[in-house]
């Protein structure tokens, strides 16, 4: 017996000797970390942010809080929304609401952590023996993330997404390995669901995978990823969209909306003629990453769609978002390229990276646009990554509480008067022309028409959507028609004229509604059983010339409108230019009985569903009157490149009657 206890005893102290050696045996063996899942989760926790933007008033706040409002309330694309912006585009600047709150970080936390990914597998492919080179590819990817999730947050995660997808094209393309192809799925179908353009950019990038399956006929890899994708994609159809008539009407919205992007969002009047952009930037990439390695070669040629894309939506619209867009994509490629090339190749390439980039800058200077600030931006994010202040509870509850205290600050210009509030208070309700933040700033019962801001309304296609809405039982009961702040009146965007942005909608709101109150910048209009105006009439046609005055046949009255359906024909070199790059702006010039002249941008395409022509809207002060105009004596039609027209212009001119005399009062 005492045998069995110094047995018992000895066992312990063995036991106790063990212990320790044997607790540290398995974390050495549960928790030693490779290098790519020690650098993955070292970028995950130097990259980690949280996004949550107050809603404010302005045209862009307002689009923004509308895709934060269809996420909280089910609105169904395709059907009730029409956008260029998809059902996850309330990702680009969560709010505070509900959902968007649940689940927008969580989904921006996953998709940033996929970009970590794609790059350590990037890193480590291009670097096959942990050398300097590997490990500077690794801080060249914590500081090209860093560049990305900048204050700029609604192009960060189309950055995000652009890069995520060169990584796996490059992947696939160097390896031919199917998974890097097979991640790609989840990442276009993402792309699509949150914005057009993003999606457009991410396929382009993918054309050199598709062009090896095609080579190599790899029928079952091809039925894979089509499969993935289709699974991908079932979910969020069936929330989104609900039926195949809604997707197919979207996508149809989505391919309109950039159509029509081109020919609307031109300057107006241009800062400069940048034409030579599309020619002379795809060049410049070329001869600045035509190394010496062939492979690599091949593959940056097949980006050239790409490169033209990029190009061509950061210079169509001239100003320091776009411009930044475009250098923070080649800032980002260049990091790409580095991480790639050979250890020999990296001071050749710098020489041409810093000629290159002063080139760009000289461009940019050149044009009028402001190069982003990337050393502070860079040192401010480092700064908040270093300090982890997002993984501090009590940091996002005041930052939460501080975005819902801006968002009312921002909001108390949209707030509207007192006897306006009551008398829409719980009725369907919807925004003319863009101002969709009063609804979020007075807790209205939103009922938006499809293309729900009217500067969006770029074509005649996505007019009709418009119009078919308010000509059925869906049409709101109110529309308050709100004035944005100081400007004049009837101004839309980039020196637009509004009655021209959206002919048909404007004209069911003329028709259908009639003015019942009017207080600061908010005018009130309500359903009405009896129209205002009649249909539009034809009353003659003629064919005019570009910078020519063409009289008006009836000059307006009270009791009379006239419009002019205008029909400007690109001939080969203008159809060319608009798909290729941007289409000219069109301004039409008009000269009151006066003798002022008054300018606007025209949109073609929507020029022939009726343009505006007299009498032509000068304010909205009256209480009595929805608008005073003044009577116009004739036009003209004008643009800078009259080689990319027809020389001949056709009209047709109608006449519409006004049965409500608080419509108009021509004013002399």
């Amino acid at each position: 017996m005492i045998k069995k206890i110094f047995s018992s005893i000895d066992n312990q102290r063995t036991l106790n000797f063990l212990k320790p050696s044997f607790i540290a045996f398995t974390l050495r063996n549960n928790f030693r970390l490779s290098e790519g899942a020690f650098a993955f989760i070292v970028l995950f926790f130097l990259t980690f942010y949280i996004i949550i933007v107050p809603f404010s008033a302005g045209l862009d706040p307002s689009w923004q809080f509308a895709m934060n409002y269809a996420f909280e309330h089910g609105l169904i694309f395709g059907k009730d929304i029409i956008f260029t912006y998809g059902p996850l585009g309330f990702l680009v600047a969560p709010g505070p609401m509900y959902l968007p709150l649940i689940f927008a970080n969580p989904i921006l936390i996953v998709i940033n952590s996929y970009m970590i990914l794609s790059f350590i597998f990037h890193v480590k492919l291009c670097s096959q023996e942990r050398t300097i080179k590997r490990y500077s590819g690794y801080l060249l990817t914590f500081l090209l993330i860093t560049i990305i999730n900048d204050r700029y947050f609604v192009r960060s995660l189309d950055l995000n997404l652009i890069f995520t997808s060169l990584n796996l094209s490059f992947l696939f393309y160097r390896t031919r390995k199917p998974a890097y192809l097979l991640m790609s799925a989840p990442i276009l179908v993402f792309s699509f669901l949150y914005k057009f353009g993003a999606f457009a950019m991410c396929a382009s990038i993918y054309l050199p995978s598709y062009l090896i399956i095609i080579k190599n006929l790899s029928l079952k890899l091809m039925f894979l990823y089509i499969s993935l994708i289709i699974l991908f994609f079932i979910p969020p159809y069936l929330y989104f969209f609900k039926n195949l008539s809604n997707l197919i009407n979207f996508t149809h919205g989505y391919l309109e909306l950039s159509y029509g992007y081109f020919a609307a969002s031109s300057a107006y009047p241009p800062i400069h003629e940048n034409a030579f952009a599309i020619v002379f930037l795809p060049i410049t990439f070329l001869a600045f990453y035509l190394v010496k390695n062939k492979e690599f070669r091949i593959f940056l040629i097949s980006l050239i769609p790409f490169f033209w894309l990029v190009a061509k939506y950061s210079f169509c619209i001239e100003g320091p978002w776009f411009s930044g867009f475009f250098t923070t994509v080649f800032l980002g490629f260049a990091f790409f390229t580095i991480i790639v090339l050979e250890n020999v190749e990296i001071l050749s390439f710098l020489k041409k990276f810093a000629l290159t980039w002063f080139i760009m800058l000289i461009f940019l200077i050149s044009s009028n646009s402001i190069m982003p600030n990337y050393y502070s931006d860079l040192l401010s994010n480092i700064s908040n990554s270093l300090d982890f202040k997002y993984f501090n509870v009590a940091n996002l509850t005041a930052m939460t509480n501080n975005v819902k205290t801006q968002t009312w600050k921002n909001l108390e210009i949209d707030i509207l008067p007192e006897n306006i509030a009551k008398k829409v208070a719980g009725l369907p309700v919807d925004i003319y022309p863009w101002e969709s933040s009063v609804i979020f700033a007075n807790h209205l019962n939103w009922d938006p028409r499809p293309v729900f801001q009217s500067y969006t309304d770029y074509t005649p296609w996505l007019d009709s959507q418009n119009d078919a809405f308010l000509r059925s039982d869906k049409a709101p009961e109110y529309y308050i028609w709100h004035r944005v702040g100081n400007n004049p009146p009837f101004q839309s965007f980039r020196g637009g004229m509004l009655l021209n942005d959206d002919p048909k909608t404007l004209l069911d709101i003329l028709r259908n509604y009639s003015m019942i109150e009017r207080e600061r910048n908010f005018t009130l209009l309500k359903k009405d059983t009896s129209p205002s105006i009649s249909g539009p009439v034809i009353i003659g046609q003629s064919e005019n010339s570009w910078n020519s005055w063409i009289d008006v046949p009836i000059m307006g009255s009270d009791k009379d409108i006239v419009l002019a359906k205008i029909y400007i024909k690109k001939n080969l070199l203008g159809s060319i230019k608009r798909i290729l790059y941007k289409e000219e702006p069109i301004s039409i010039d008009y000269k009151d009985i006066k003798g002022n002249i008054h300018t606007f941008r025209l949109l073609p395409d929507n020029a022939i569903e009726g343009t505006w022509i007299s009498p032509l809207p000068v304010s909205m002060e009256e209480k009595a009157y929805f608008m005073n105009a003044i009577p116009i004596s004739s036009f003209k039609l004008t643009t800078q490149d009259q080689l990319l027209y027809n020389n001949k212009i056709k009209l047709v001119w109608e006449r519409i009657y006004v049965y409500n005399k608080k419509l108009i009062k021509t004013v002399d």
